[in-house]
């Protein structure tokens, strides 16, 4: 259910695709990757109030910790510089220990919670040398053209026109990238 919502997402059938990850999470299976595709939908419809409430106290997973932090910064709930400052901190873990699994989380981090696009960009970079699935593709896109830098997001514009990848969204951010100069 959770790869038919994102699909329907994909395809810009938001109705749908929010009915599969409805039935999805009736199944009642924690699932930490469903949750994190779920909140990201939420996010994108500028429902922050809805993250928080699917993601409460679920903060122990980096991912949901994340949009927790993401949701209630968009929700100026007071509890944003608490949760970005534990990401901070977990993500300085990761990189002391030689861990690179984190990137695209810590790439959004960068952008969305500290405002640091060059940051971001060199995160995403070095995380679609190692991911590419298509939200992989979307972090990389969206640093890009934060930072305006068409060039980063060579590769994935590539990879979109080769592999004919269908999304509304990546195909939107496409069309950003390619507008820089």
């Amino acid at each position: 259910m959770t790869r038919l919502a994102e699909i329907e997402e994909r395809r810009g059938e938001f109705a749908a695709a929010e009915a599969a990850f409805r039935e999805a999470l009736a199944l009642d299976v924690a699932d930490v990757y469903l949750l994190s595709a779920y909140a990201d939908f939420l996010l994108d419809r500028g429902r922050a109030a809805d993250v928080l409430t699917l993601l409460k106290d679920r903060g122990r997973a980096d991912v949901l910790l994340l949009r927790l932090a993401l949701a209630a910064r968009l929700a100026n709930d007071p509890r944003a510089a608490q949760w970005a400052s534990e990401l901070s901190a977990r993500f300085d873990a990761a990189r002391a220990r030689g861990d690179r699994t984190h990137e695209k989380e810590e790439s959004r981090f960068a952008l969305a919670l500290r405002g640091d696009a060059t940051r971001a960009l060199r995160l995403a970079v070095a995380n679609h040398e190692l991911q590419r699935e298509p939200a992989d593709a979307r972090v990389l896109l969206e640093a890009a053209v934060a930072a305006r830098s068409r060039a980063a997001a060579a590769p994935v514009l590539q990879w979109l026109e080769t592999n004919r990848v269908e999304s509304v969204v990546l195909r939107a951010l496409a069309e950003r990238v390619k507008a820089l100069p």
